[in-house]
């Protein structure tokens, strides 16, 4: 499992959160439905405009056509999961944070894995996590894209 920093945001109080998203890896419970088959690249604004109807929506069936034609296809890890921590003074002080939440994603996983293909996070999942002061000053910048692996 391995999580990758998707955003910084602030809420309307002034407090500062990072969004982590957190990814199954090969060989874990529940993985395959979180690997989708996905366009090779993003379509440009003029290929698809000019896959649209008069209606303005765009035909399932063409837009796979036009993808299977022009662009190809590519299997793709999805986020089953993200978490809002408050932010930390730190990229460690994260780290910690998000290595705690792999350990109970893990332990949740297995456990859906049991009885469904898709992942229900248990009630003890869905609190914000709030990072300890331990950190006033860090080395590293908290930046989208940061990808936390498992240790």
């Amino acid at each position: 499992m391995y999580a990758i920093i998707d955003s910084t945001q602030m809420n309307k109080k002034g407090q500062e959160f990072v969004r982590v998203d957190f990814y199954l890896e090969k060989g874990e419970p529940l993985y395959d439905g979180y690997r989708v088959r996905m366009p090779a690249r993003e379509l440009t604004e003029k290929e698809l405009s000019s896959l649209a109807s008069k209606d303005g929506t765009i035909p399932k069936a063409d837009y796979e056509a036009f993808v299977d034609k022009n662009i190809g296809w590519e299997m793709q890890d999805t986020p089953f999961n993200c978490h809002m921590f408050a932010k930390p003074a730190t990229l460690e002080d994260l780290d910690d944070a998000v290595q705690a939440r792999i350990k109970l994603l893990k332990v949740n996983c297995a456990e859906n894995a049991k009885t469904s293909t898709e992942f229900r996070p248990s009630r003890v999942l869905c609190s914000l996590t709030v990072c300890s002061a331990k950190y006033s000053t860090g080395l590293k910048e908290i930046l989208p894209g940061t990808e936390l692996m498992e240790t």
